[in-house]
């Protein structure tokens, strides 16, 4: 694959950061529109008697944010707070929840809060948990309560909303709380990493009737040209983008999508946006080191992360099969080839590196090093 797949990214805490304010603030407009009173017209009058005066109605009870934190949000009527002092409100590492009490052993710990308040809340609360990962939007995450020296699964779950990076929870009164993935995700160790991959079925790469804007070798002057006018490269460029296909295998094509479809990116450190993609097949991913083997990927992606992209209609893609780069500078023994590759010109932006959302949008994680959560400063 090109070596555009390593470009660096922005920095992961900001941009999450980003993400949660903006979820945040979606978040509360929804329950301000969902706690608004409906008004409805009053009918005209009658010729009969006059009607009394209308009775004054009642206006809704506004939520508020009664605490925040990097990353945690705890929004709720002020009236739950029962005129006492706001409480507390702070994130909890694995590291510590598993120090307060062993954590459940068949669920992967996601994310961690302490609401420190001595009271109950007066009306239930909403606690907005940023996610360290995106997972698949309207996803029922499993939610512990520390009580005593034991972490309880509550029958109520933290809820993915349509930002997926972002969990809600009902609360009723003040505690420790841990958000834990559902078992579709699991733990596994795997080519010298202990990984977290996504072992469900999940939706595969289906080309829908694209339209085909070229096709053949890489040395085809057609497909050259629509290389070309798919990338806003020169032909240098053009060619140099097609020396990663083999087209002895399967032609190479340049089409233009009609319909959505998912692809999944392997990356790793600072390949985190990139335009390289590969097809899906909605089963387990390959490993690490066989994913950098077919897909050819270069010297500083080691495709220890691995995210499910649904790329929309209109965008115009270079399929074909990966070939041979061992050879290529930037590459190395590894890089035999052979897979499906995707090649997106216009999915990402470049500098700085962000994905062009008009072009694709991120629909979950499928594999990250287990450790890496950890890293995250909230």
């Amino acid at each position: 694959m090109s070596t555009h797949a390593t470009a660096p990214t922005l920095d992961r805490r900001a941009a999450l950061r980003e993400l949660g304010g903006a979820a945040i603030l979606v978040l509360i407009a929804c329950v301000l529109l969902m706690t608004a009173t409906p008004v409805t017209a009053r009918p005209l009058a009658s010729g009969g008697p006059a009607a009394g005066p209308a009775p004054r109605s009642e206006q809704p009870v506004q939520p508020v944010v009664l605490a925040q934190d990097d990353g945690l949000t705890l929004v709720g009527r002020i009236s739950a707070l029962r005129g006492r002092p706001a409480p507390g409100l702070r994130d909890l590492t694995h590291e510590a929840a598993a120090r307060l009490a062993p954590l459940p052993e068949r669920n992967v710990y996601f994310r961690g809060a302490t609401c420190r308040w001595p009271w109950r809340f007066g009306s239930p609360v909403l606690l907005t948990f940023t996610l360290p990962k995106a997972v698949f939007a309207q996803t029922r995450l499993p939610l512990y309560r520390l009580e005593g020296d034991t972490w309880r699964l509550l029958e109520r779950r933290a809820v993915v909303g349509a930002v997926n990076t972002t969990a809600t929870a009902t609360l009723a009164r003040p505690g420790r709380y841990a958000v834990c993935l559902t078992r579709a995700w699991r733990a596994v160790d795997q080519d010298g990493y202990r990984l977290v991959v996504y072992a469900k079925p999940y939706v595969t790469t289906d080309l829908e009737e694209p339209a085909v804007l070229a096709s053949g070798a890489t040395n085809d002057p057609a497909v050259i040209q629509a290389v070309v006018d798919a990338t806003g490269q020169s032909e240098e460029s053009a060619r140099k983008t097609l020396v990663s296909y083999d087209s002895s295998q399967d032609p190479v094509a340049v089409l233009r999508l009609t319909h959505g479809t998912a692809l999944v990116r392997n990356w790793s450190g600072t390949s985190t946006v990139g335009r390289w993609f590969a097809p899906s097949d909605g089963g387990l991913l390959p490993s690490p080191d066989t994913s950098r083997a077919i897909y050819a990927l270069p010297d500083g992606n080691l495709a220890i992360d691995a995210t499910l992209h649904l790329v929309k209609p209109g965008t115009d893609l270079i399929a074909g099969i990966c070939a041979d780069m061992t050879a290529q500078p930037g590459y190395g023994p590894w890089a035999t080839g052979g897979g499906g590759q995707f090649f997106g010109p216009l999915v990402s932006t470049y500098p700085p590196p962000a994905y062009d959302r008009q072009r694709t949008v991120i629909l979950s994680e499928l594999r990250w090093e287990e450790s890496e959560l950890e890293a995250i400063a909230w």
